[in-house]
């Protein structure tokens, strides 16, 4: 299941005043909303909440993006490691990882990607959001 957000109209070159747009990929619903309020509270234009990785490519393919927050076991065996790796062969986007699975990034490759795991306080996701952004 996807909600994506259709994007507003415009040049699509991003001013230094646009509000950070970020996808959020996380199967589990309640986690997924409570990311959802902290990143809209901090003024995050959430563009999407997906529950698989082929979502997630569809929705990195039709927004622009500036931040993927993903978690790393997704329902049905899938996972959101192979859908990052899919999207940043072709997009640029900076990418959070919000997992109790920490350890399958280092076994997979992935070791020096950002990770917040979980359970999380939301300002400790409110700090990482931030100290990301500011690098984007």
């Amino acid at each position: 299941m996807a909600v994506v957000i259709p994007a507003g109209a415009g040049s699509g070159l991003r001013d230094s005043d646009a509000r950070p747009r970020v996808m959020v990929i996380e199967d589990e619903p309640l986690i997924a909303m409570g990311l959802r309020m902290v990143l809209e509270a901090m003024g995050c234009d959430v563009r999407a909440v997906v529950d698989n990785s082929a979502e997630a490519v569809a929705t990195a393919e039709s927004q622009e993006l500036d931040l993927i927050l993903a978690d790393v076991r997704l329902k049905a065996g899938d996972d959101g490691i192979t859908a990052v790796e899919r999207i940043l062969t072709k997009h640029s986007i900076a990418v959070l990882f919000v997992t109790g699975n920490a350890g399958e990034l280092e076994r997979r490759g992935m070791g020096h990607m950002d990770v917040l795991s979980k359970p999380f306080m939301p300002a400790a996701l409110e700090r990482k959001v931030k100290k990301i952004l500011a690098r984007v």
